[in-house]
């Protein structure tokens, strides 16, 4: 869906947001939402248009958008990036890495409430069931990536969350593409969970390191997804 398409959502002005950051969420949750299409060509006026600003905090926002890896810059003008099958098996690569390190670190940090938390979090995911549902496939995900993020900020390292933040904003429509026409087993991925959780509770960090690398390639996409109709 491109820009000038009516059913893109025109930003409401929140009260005492900034504009330049108004901007910013707008354009990045019409992204990740699928709204603004892989490859549309992010102008700057009818971007004003669509989150009530003005070119400047829309320029602000999309150099925001740019270092996330949202969008990318080609000849001074942006673009919706294309999260193509080759470039989500690298983000997953890096995530295997990124986070398998985040785990060594967050297992002499991580506290005893975020453990609990952590747990919670599986019990939740039980209560899915096998997560066949569209809705009970996007909770799963939502699940899931609250799991992450309590490892991510038991690290206690605002570098390591800037690093991994690229990496997380993979667009749901592009998980969806890749993961969900695979099948989710979730008793598996939850499974992996306790491991990775009793490895923080025995503070061992090489442990937690192979349980999260091996938890995250097993997700991992594989090219016959990517081959399928309509990918």
């Amino acid at each position: 869906m491109g820009l000038d398409h009516p059913d893109v959502h025109v930003a409401e002005p929140e009260a005492g947001q900034k504009p330049a950051e108004r901007a910013y969420e707008t354009i990045r949750s019409a992204i990740l939402s699928g709204e603004l299409a892989a490859g549309t060509h992010l102008r700057e006026e009818p971007l004003a248009r669509m989150t009530g600003t003005s070119r400047t905090p829309v320029r602000e926002a999309l150099h925001r958008l740019t270092a996330e890896g949202l969008a990318l810059a080609q000849n001074r003008h942006r673009y919706v990036a294309d999260f193509s099958f080759h470039e989500v098996a690298v983000i997953f690569e890096l995530r295997a890495r990124l986070e398998s390190y985040a785990a060594t670190l967050a297992a002499t940090r991580i506290t005893r409430e975020e453990l609990d938390r952590m747990k919670g979090l599986i019990e939740e995911i039980d209560g899915l069931g096998d997560a066949s549902g569209e809705g009970e496939a996007e909770r799963f995900f939502g699940l899931n990536a609250r799991f992450h993020e309590v490892i991510i900020a038991a690290t206690r390292s605002s570098q390591l969350r800037a690093l991994t933040a690229q990496a997380f904003a993979l667009p749901l429509v592009t998980i969806k593409r890749f993961v969900c026409e695979q099948e989710i087993n979730v008793q598996r991925s939850n499974a992996q969970h306790r491991d990775i959780v009793t490895a923080l509770e025995r503070r061992d960090p090489e442990w937690a390191a192979a349980a999260m690398m091996s938890h995250i390639i097993s997700t991992k996409p594989t090219a016959l997804a990517s081959r399928r109709p309509g990918a």
